[in-house]
Formats: C-alpha cells, sequence, structure tokens
C-alpha cells in the first residue's frame, strides 16, 4: 500500500511539474553584440548578465532548436524601467513590434501569436545593461521552461586558419555569431580541430551547422563538409558523414566518445561555388538530452580590448558600440579641421567633381566585438534624361582593422550586402538586427532589383571635433557614397 501511495504521489508530481511548469524549449546558440560578465546564455539561466558599460544599440540574439509559438516576451532588468524602447525582430525580419515606453518598456506582445525560430532583441539608445532574465511565452501566455548548452572550459585549435583570425577562428564555432565563423585558408580534406576539454566528457552526438550560414550566397560559393573522422582517447575512431543542408543538422555518433581530447579530420568537402576552402559556423556536442560549447567569453574580451585599444590611440573610442549617422557631402566645413587630436593632418579627403545625390542618408555602427551594421540610401539625378535612380543598402558583418593614425583609422568593412534599386523605399523598421545571420533555411530566388552579395570595401574614418568622416577608397565600389559626415546618433 505504501509503495502504491509513493507511485501515485510520484505521477501527480510528475504531472503538476509538465503542466505547471511550461513547454520545454531549448536553446542551442544565444549571443549579444556586446558582453562584459558573462555570456548571454546567462539570461536564460536565472543569472545576472551585463553588456559593456555605455554600449548602446545591445542586441541580444536568440536561435531556437525549433520553432515555437510565440505570444509574449518579458525582459526583466537589474536597473529598474528601461528609458529607451526595445525592439523586437523575429526570424531575422518577418515580423517587427517594440515595447511601449509609457506602458510597459519591458514586454513585447506578439499578436496574433507568431511561429519563431530566431528572435533579436534590440536595445536601442538604453546604455549600461543588465539583465535578471528574458522569458518566453507560448499561445497561452504560459512561459517556456528554457535550457541551453552546459558551457565548457576547453581549447580548440585548427591547423589552419583564414586571415583575419578573429573572423575565422576555430573558437568562433562555439559562439553563436553567424558574422564569425571558422573558414580555412585554401584546403579541406587533412585540415584539423583538436579539442582538448578540462575534464573528461561523454560525447555521442554533433550538432553542426554546415558551411558559411551568414547568408545564403555565403554558404553557396564556400566549400561545406562532407565527411570528417574523429579520433580520440583510448584509440577512439568514427568516420562521419554530414547532409549538405541549410540550418543546423544532428548527427548521432555510433559508439561515444569519453576522454579529454578529440580530433576532428576533414576527409572530404561539397565544393563551393567560387571559393577553394571550406566554412563551418557551428558546433556543439551532446551527450543524451544535453549539449555542450566550449566558453567563448575570454577570445571575445580579448577581441573587444584590441578594438578599443586601436580605436583609442586614433582617439575614436567613442565610435565603439555608438552609432553614426550623416549624409554624402561634396566639401568640408573651414570649422571642421578645428580641435584636431594631436598630430592629426586637418584635410578629409574628398572627391573632386562629385555628382552631389538629390538624397543621401547613411548609418553605420561599429561594435567593440569587431562586427559593424550599415544602413544606407543614396539618390541621383540624371537631369540629361531627367531620370532618378534610387538605391538603397543594409549591410552587415565584419570590420578588420588595416592602419591606424592620428585622428584617424583604416577599415576594411565585409559580410553580406543587400541592395536594392526600387522606387519606393524598403521597410526594414529600423533595420539593425546585425547579428542575426539571416535564417538560412531557404535559398531564394534572386531578384535583379534586390541583390544579395558578398562584399566588401575599404574606408577611412576620421575624427574632426564633433564630426566624423567615413572616406570609401572605392576599391570596389560596392557602396554608393564618397565622403560621409556623421555625427554620434
Amino acid at each position: 500500500m505504501r509503495l502504491r501511495n509513493l507511485l501515485f504521489i510520484s505521477i501527480i508530481l510528475s504531472i503538476f511539474f509538465t503542466i505547471g511548469c511550461g513547454k520545454k524549449l531549448h536553446f542551442s546558440m544565444v549571443t549579444s553584440t556586446s558582453m562584459d560578465n558573462g555570456l548571454p546564455f546567462f539570461v536564460l539561466n536565472g543569472k545576472e548578465w551585463k553588456a559593456e558599460p555605455g554600449a548602446e544599440f545591445v542586441k541580444l540574439h536568440f536561435y531556437a532548436d525549433d520553432a515555437f509559438s510565440l505570444s509574449k516576451v518579458t525582459i526583466e532588468s537589474c536597473s529598474g524601467k528601461f528609458k529607451d524602447r526595445i525592439a523586437a525582430y523575429v526570424n531575422f525580419d518577418e515580423v517587427y513590434v517594440s515595447t511601449d515606453v509609457e506602458l510597459s518598456n519591458s514586454e513585447l506582445k506578439f499578436d496574433p501569436v507568431v511561429q519563431a525560430r530566431s528572435v533579436t532583441l534590440n536595445f536601442q539608445r538604453n546604455q549600461d545593461i543588465c539583465l535578471k532574465g528574458v522569458k518566453f511565452y507560448d499561445e497561452k501566455q504560459k512561459a517556456y521552461r528554457t535550457y541551453t548548452p552546459e558551457i565548457l572550459k576547453a581549447t580548440a585549435t585548427a591547423s589552419e586558419t583564414a586571415s583575419p583570425e578573429s573572423s575565422y577562428s576555430v573558437m568562433n564555432l562555439f559562439d553563436s555569431k553567424y558574422e564569425n565563423a571558422y573558414a580555412s585558408v585554401k584546403g579541406g580534406a587533412g585540415v584539423t580541430f583538436t579539442f582538448e576539454f578540462d575534464e573528461k566528457q561523454t560525447i555521442s552526438k554533433l550538432k553542426l551547422w554546415n558551411g558559411y550560414q551568414r547568408s545564403d550566397v555565403h554558404c553557396i560559393k564556400n566549400g561545406r563538409l562532407k565527411e570528417f573522422t574523429l579520433t580520440g582517447d583510448d584509440g577512439y575512431s568514427e568516420k562521419v558523414s554530414i547532409e549538405d543542408t541549410m540550418g543546423s543538422q544532428v548527427v548521432n555518433l555510433t559508439k561515444p566518445f569519453k576522454g579529454k581530447k578529440l580530433i576532428m579530420k576533414v576527409d572530404e568537402l561539397y565544393p563551393g561555388l567560387t571559393e577553394k576552402g571550406f566554412v563551418l559556423s557551428e558546433l556543439r556536442f551532446g551527450d543524451g538530452e544535453d549539449w555542450l560549447a566550449i566558453d567563448t567569453l575570454p577570445k571575445s574580451k580579448d577581441t573587444a580590448a584590441k578594438n578599443f585599444d586601436a580605436f583609442t590611440k586614433a582617439s575614436l573610442r567613442k565610435v565603439l558600440n555608438r552609432g553614426l549617422t550623416g549624409m554624402e557631402i561634396a566639401s568640408i566645413a573651414p570649422e571642421a579641421t578645428t580641435d584636431l587630436p594631436a598630430g592629426a593632418d586637418p584635410n578629409v579627403e574628398v572627391e573632386e567633381n562629385l555628382d552631389q545625390p538629390t538624397s543621401s542618408d547613411w548609418t553605420i555602427r561599429l561594435r567593440s566585438d569587431g562586427t559593424f551594421f550599415l544602413e544606407g540610401s543614396t539618390a541621383r539625378t540624371d537631369y540629361d534624361v531627367g531620370q532618378e535612380n534610387s538605391n538603397r543598402f543594409y549591410g552587415m558583418g565584419n570590420y578588420e582593422i588595416k592602419e591606424i593614425g592620428a585622428g584617424k583609422i583604416d577599415l576594411r568593412i565585409f559580410g553580406y550586402l543587400r541592395k536594392q534599386t526600387f522606387t519606393n523605399f524598403l521597410d526594414y523598421g529600423g533595420g539593425d538586427c546585425n547579428g542575426c545571420g539571416r535564417d538560412c533555411n531557404l535559398v531564394k530566388n534572386p531578384d535583379p532589383n534586390h541583390t544579395e552579395k558578398i562584399f566588401q570595401e575599404f574606408v577611412t574614418l576620421q575624427v574632426r571635433g564633433k564630426k566624423f568622416y567615413l572616406t570609401n577608397a572605392k576599391k570596389t565600389e560596392n557602396l554608393d557614397f564618397s565622403t560621409l559626415e556623421l555625427g554620434l546618433e
């Protein structure tokens, strides 16, 4: 009788927790454009999480393992009410909503309910972001129980890495950022990854995001993994084949690995359309229902420290984690040459005989994590034929510091670019979804008036008092501007 009663109580408790505690929701990828005290998985695990002090337009990106019904998101601040609204983008840019500053500035509602694969929160001009938690709610307004990978102490090395290392390091396999990924130089077969865990691990499955899933065109043009061999402690060896698909895929190992050192050797690739090497976006190790990821906070902090140091030497530290906005100019005002950093050249290069645009509006945001966002529009009129040509640009990706000088810094910006030739502007709802990485689930047919491409551009950013000037070297002419005069947003 006692055993029967205990069994009955156990069943009742199981039903209670299943019904009372909400559905399970797994996030293998969570990241942010700025982080200070820990990885942003903290916000789903009841731990306090902070962005870098003073950072604006901070974004948190959540990528669910499976699509889920979403009716509401709540955000709990450590320090009371947010000063500015918070915007949310679902599935990159399929759905856009924002909080109401007057009513609830920490609650986002979706009516009707949406099917979400990814959710991005943009904190706009809120600074000193500190969060106690973020919760997602199902179609019945009930909070999900969220699960994230266990974060491990380990090292990861690769036999070769493309340049710049910060954008293509093997550690990028665990940072939840589609802007960053691992990329080989030119090689394929024979490239190896070596993972050394601080403590012995059991790994019975892998989750991989094959190829460069920053965008459709990145995925197609670069090589992807097809077969690789795992070897490790105690003579472990297993050959693994994976699919040439977008999104994540799970591979169950025929026998689990148990140990501290695991080596992954590439055997064969799916060839890229134009590139000889290969790219792998993300990787997780798993056992049972649990997923494991290597801690990338030290690498993120190191990258941010190096970028802050470089921009400080150029007297441009204030622009990192902020926004710059302005328009194209044909000449520099005299006052722009005053209040210069010590040793700075007073000249700003402006294209002579510039075909001045009839309208120009640009925004660029440079992050301490090495990523950027830009959005711009330029309209030019050909008076001979009475025709106005208008283009809008939307780009996100990474930057590489090429040279530092007094009051200026030379950058290579590269990544993903949308360009639209239009008669009406596209409405992106504020646009800046940098880091969302697209939902690389469908390859869309190209539209000649709405192109997507891999791009790079070389630019110089200079400070002159309270103004900033961004000059386009026009080595590739992907972006339609010569010199922009910008101010802090």
